[in-house]
Order: C-alpha cells, then sequence, then structure tokens
C-alpha cells in the first residue's frame, strides 16, 4: 500500500503541473459556455431529483451493508433510464433548447480534451481513494456496485455493470448535476459556487464516505471540462471513461477495490 500511495503521489504532483495551466483556460471558457432560460420549475426539478437521489442513497444505508444482485443492477438501468426521458420531455415542454441549453451541438470538445482531463484527475483521485483505504483499515468497504462486480465474475452480471456504470450513470448523472444543477448555480451564484455546490452533492449521493474526497474531485474536474468545452458531451464521457477504467482495474487487480 505504501508504495501504491507513493507511486500516486508522485503522478499527482505532475498531474498538478498540468493542471496548474489547464485550470485557467478552462475557467476561460475558450468554446463559451451554453445558455439556457433556467426558471423555477427547472430548479424545483432538479432540486428533487437531487433530494431523491440522496433519499435513495441513505435509505439503501440505513441498515445492513445492502448487497446487490443482477435484478438490482438492471433495476438500476431502467430507473437512469426513465429518469433521462423525464428530465428531456419536461425540459422540451417547458421551451428550453435542449442541445442548445447543454451545448450538445457544440464541436469545441474533441475525445484528446477530454482524455487529458481525465488523465490529469485520476492521479489525485486514486490518490484520495488511497489515503482513506489505508487511514480506515481493512474493515473499509468499497462501494455496493463494487462489491458486486467482485463477487459476481460472470459475464452477464460484467456487462450489466459496464451498462450502468459506464452509460446510464454517467448519461443520467451528468445531465443532473452539471447539465441541470450547475448550470442553474452558476447561473444564480457564479462559477466557483455552482462548483462547490454541485461537486458537494454529486459526491454526497453516492453515500459512501470512503469516496467522498475522490469523488468531490471527480466531480470538479467534469464541471472544469464542461467549462473547457463548453458542450455536455464532455463531462459524459469523461464520467464515462473513469466508470470504466474503474471496472477495469476492478476486473484485472481485484486487491484494488478492495
Amino acid at each position: 500500500m505504501l508504495i501504491q500511495i507513493a507511486a500516486l503521489g508522485v503522478c499527482s504532483l505532475i498531474a498538478a503541473g498540468f493542471l496548474r495551466r489547464a485550470v485557467p483556460r478552462a475557467l476561460a471558457n475558450p468554446c463559451g459556455f451554453p445558455q439556457a432560460p433556467w426558471g423555477v420549475p427547472e430548479a424545483l426539478l432538479t432540486g428533487g431529483l437531487v433530494a431523491l437521489f440522496l433519499l435513495m442513497a441513505g435509505g439503501s444505508t440505513s441498515g445492513p451493508a445492502p448487497k446487490l444482485g443482477l435484478e438490482d443492477v438492471i433495476k438500476g438501468f431502467a430507473l437512469y433510464a426513465g429518469l433521462v426521458c423525464f428530465i428531456l420531455g419536461f425540459l422540451v415542454m417547458r421551451g428550453i433548447p435542449v442541445t442548445g441549453g447543454f451545448g450538445l451541438r457544440r464541436g469545441g470538445w474533441s475525445p484528446a480534451v477530454v482524455a487529458g482531463w481525465l488523465g490529469m484527475c485520476l492521479p489525485v483521485i486514486y490518490l484520495c481513494q488511497a489515503l482513506v483505504y489505508a487511514w480506515g483499515g481493512p474493515e473499509t468497504r468499497p462501494q455496493p456496485i463494487v462489491e458486486f462486480l467482485l463477487s459476481n465474475p460472470g459475464w452477464r452480471e460484467r456487462a450489466a455493470v459496464l451498462a450502468v456504470a459506464a452509460v446510464a450513470a454517467p448519461v443520467t448523472e451528468e445531465l443532473i448535476f452539471r447539465g441541470c444543477l450547475y448550470g442553474i448555480a452558476r447561473a444564480r451564484w457564479g462559477r466557483l459556487a455552482g462548483i462547490v455546490f454541485s461537486s458537494l452533492l454529486f459526491a454526497a449521493i453516492h453515500w459512501h464516505a470512503p469516496s467522498l474526497p475522490g469523488l468531490t474531485i471527480l466531480a470538479v474536474g467534469l464541471a472544469l471540462v464542461y467549462e473547457r468545452c463548453g458542450s455536455l458531451w464532455a463531462p459524459i464521457l469523461m464520467h464515462a471513461g473513469f466508470n470504466a477504467l474503474t471496472i477495469a482495474l476492478a476486473i484485472l487487480w481485484p486487491g484494488l477495490a478492495q
């Protein structure tokens, strides 16, 4: 564990050097930031959805640690899909331009930019995770979805987790937390408050104390890449890449996730 922490520390220092240049460029909005006529109904909808996530996460940890099954993972995928359809339908009904309001038609982002931001954030996120797990000791448990993946090596289970973690969750959570929540908070309170507010809530809805520091850093990176590229596709792909890489590491090196 000490060797891993030391290696991650060195990589984090290197990443910090790149981030010192990348963050100001992101905040300079080289591609512009999407504008949408956010109103009280959108704020209420977003607040309600965040509260729903918090209630679901809190309810799942109020008793003994939950044990997920394949049916639970499939239900999670269906829930995410239903939420996306509901949110988009609501926005269309309200006259919010979905493509323009989230910058979905913009070409200012590229896979290289998204990969670069993911590469800069990963060492810092994993360093936080390693430090928390080292401090918590062997009784510190990973998130339930990771435990499910580690205890179910079948291809169906892995495919289901990949579908939820690398497709459904990034689309749904980015639509809610970066597209709506950050967009509304940014317009009302400014970028700094919007980034802090949306990032803390994003980490909180996962309701897994050991992951809070890493998820908060991830959320800040997702907001910054949204600022940098001006398109919600950028944080969606970065989020998907992070989750897919985490799944791959859990499968290839399960000891790192435990």
